[in-house]
């Protein structure tokens, strides 16, 4: 049964990514001259593409508060790449993502396509460059969304967040929103913080058909009721990191916490 499920998926997924993304190089194409109707044509797509792929991996979305309104800086902890498609289905925003990403097949194609900004975290000075697409990112509309703990974790808590990236809104002083990513698998399955997290040096492809074979997962999202402000990156990180710990559900306990990914 899992691995008919996971065949199924494969094709399901393969499918809708190509359709939709057929449907956004004709929406970039016939929009070029019009920015703002460019950006909701994509936009729309985007969520589109997040919910189907969701609901094709038995992932259903359960979300608490509300999402911001782009323009808009978002910080938020990181457990796996399925966090993309939950943030995607939600937030008209662009990711800032690991530089190992862009070359991904077909993910990488996708990333490069919808705008994501990719950043060399081994080379210090990649990081100006990075700071200086956010400005124009958010000078055209858009919503940036930063994962600040640098790497994905298996959930018993939030990582310390990395002040690097956060330069813009602690020079500009502008609103940083927060929200906090959580999962749940049923009983019986194998527990979220192995199936869905993608943490340590577990490799992708064995996660993924992991993941492909889960009957059904909960996805949870919840969104700060607050925002945090400051001049100085690093005090704004501690203030981000507070406000995402507010609203984050543990996946598991920190006693019970794994010691290896198991693959």
């Amino acid at each position: 049964m899992r691995t008919l499920r996971r065949m199924v998926r494969v094709l399901l997924l393969v499918s809708i990514t190509a359709v939709c993304y057929a449907a956004l190089l004709l929406v970039l194409l016939l929009f070029l001259p019009a920015p703002r109707l460019r950006r909701r044509g994509r936009n729309a797509l985007y969520h589109l593409w997040a919910r189907l792929c969701l609901r094709i991996l038995g992932g259903r979305l359960v979300v608490e508060g509300t999402p911001p309104t782009a323009p808009f800086f978002l910080v938020t902890n990181h457990l796996s790449y399925v966090d993309i498609l939950v943030l995607a289905a939600l937030v008209d925003g662009f990711f800032i993502a690991k530089l190992e990403i862009r070359g991904w097949p077909l993910i990488g194609l996708l990333a490069r396509t919808v705008g994501t900004l990719f950043v060399d975290r081994e080379l210090r000075r990649d990081v100006v460059r990075v700071n200086q697409l956010i400005e124009g990112v958010l000078a055209r509309g858009y919503g940036v969304v930063l994962f600040p703990e640098g790497t994905s974790t298996q959930g018993y808590e939030v990582a310390e967040f990395r002040s690097s990236l956060l330069d813009y809104p602690a020079r500009t002083a502008i609103p940083v929103h927060a929200a906090a990513l959580s999962y749940r698998t049923p009983e019986g399955e194998v527990p979220a913080h192995l199936g869905v997290s993608w943490w340590g040096d577990a490799p992708l492809l064995p996660h993924a058909r992991q993941l492909l074979g889960l009957a059904s997962f909960e996805a949870f999202i919840r969104f700060s009721s607050r925002t945090v402000a400051g001049n100085d990156r690093k005090a704004l990180a501690e203030a981000g990191r507070a406000a995402v710990i507010e609203v984050f559900e543990p996946l598991i306990a920190p006693e019970k916490r794994a010691t290896d990914t198991g693959f």
